[in-house]
């Protein structure tokens, strides 16, 4: 008898542990429709792979497995024991090249449909996240409207979900708003891994952002750098502090903005060069015959000379152009960011 008893207990803790385990880990089953995937890239791309991972408490993607694909369809199916932030990969071939597409979305038990890049539905939380981003296109230029969302949406959802929402809303709202956004949430989401890099990494570019802002703000000094032209060396330094007003156009021939500002830039010389004004181009990340032939082809009037050390890339830290600056007689940056219309009018301001 006792022995029985012994059995009985035995089995009755393995069912108890078996349906522990049952309830612990559920499915989820995801379904892509490849077709509006594809008609991110060219005609005749295929997808090669689907990647499935899991955003891990130790800051890193785990991988889930592979999607099995199946013509226009794929399917993936995982357990999960509770609602975590999920990333799905594809891995896309097309003719003139091969690429990958991202996307993130919360992974939960349930049945997913992954129709492309920005709609992942299905279940709740893939769903309240959805329909939060989507309030959040409609007023993402309002920032009392976006802290409302916010306060409304993390008040009724869990980090994960919160989380999901803001890892996604970043490029929607860009880092200034986003990072504003972030200092009203919890801690459960201010130190969920995820949100805790990205922030960080918003953080690191905004301080870069504003110090390049600053450094061709009105007011500022200009710095100085090195370059050629056609043997011969310039500096920055050889125009400024001569008495002049000097106009810098930051461009590259390969740059189709840049070309398209010339013509303005020729115009702007004529009319006040022998007012006191003084234009220089300098070609960055350039190649010194391509900046040769489109001088040439454009009738550039005005000095012209390439960087050769990356002395004025450093300087400014530029990450775009054309950037147009004028430098006044002392020195100091006048304005920044000039274009078109605007560029005629702030010389013919000061020089008449």
């Amino acid at each position: 008898m006792k022995h029985n008893r012994t059995l009985l207990c035995s089995l009755l803790l393995t069912a108890l542990l078996g349906a522990a385990g049952c309830s612990t880990s559920k499915k989820v089953n995801i379904a892509f429709d490849l077709p509006p995937i594809l008609k991110l890239y060219d005609d005749g791309a295929t997808v090669d792979s689907i990647l499935v991972q899991r955003f891990t408490q130790d800051g890193q993607y785990q991988t889930l497995g592979y999607a099995r694909i199946d013509g226009k369809t794929a399917t993936f199916s995982e357990k999960v024991s509770e609602p975590g932030i999920g990333k799905i990969k594809y891995c896309i071939s097309f003719p003139k090249g091969s690429g990958s597409t991202e996307v993130l979305f919360v992974l939960e038990p349930g049945d997913i449909t992954a129709d492309n890049t920005s709609n992942v539905h299905g279940t709740k939380i893939n769903d309240a996240v959805n329909e939060a981003l989507e309030k959040l296109n409609q007023c993402a230029d309002d920032p009392q409207a976006v802290r409302a969302l916010s306060d409304d949406f993390q008040s009724r959802q869990k980090d994960v979900a919160t989380a999901t929402f803001f890892a996604k809303a970043l490029p929607k709202l860009g880092m200034e708003r986003w990072a504003s956004m972030l200092k009203t949430t919890s801690d459960g989401v201010k130190n969920h891994p995820l949100i805790s890099m990205m922030s960080e990494s918003v953080e690191k570019a905004l301080a870069a952002q504003h110090a390049r802002e600053a450094a061709i703000a009105p007011g500022a000094q200009y710095k100085d750098f090195r370059g050629m032209w056609e043997g011969k060396e310039y500096s920055l330094s050889d125009f400024v502090n001569q008495g002049k007003y000097v106009l810098v156009d930051f461009w590259a021939s390969w740059c189709v903005p840049c070309r398209a500002e010339i013509p303005n830039i020729i115009s702007v010389y004529d009319k006040y060069g022998k007012k006191g004004l003084e234009v220089i181009g300098v070609a960055l990340w350039d190649k010194a015959e391509d900046t040769a032939k489109a001088v040439e082809d454009l009738g550039i009037p005005y000095t012209v000379f390439y960087e050769t050390d990356d002395s004025a890339s450093i300087a400014y830290d530029f990450r775009s152009i054309p950037q147009i600056l004028l430098i006044g007689p002392d020195g100091t940056i006048v304005a920044s960011d000039l274009r078109g219309e605007e560029l005629e009018k702030t010389i013919k301001d000061i020089l008449g």
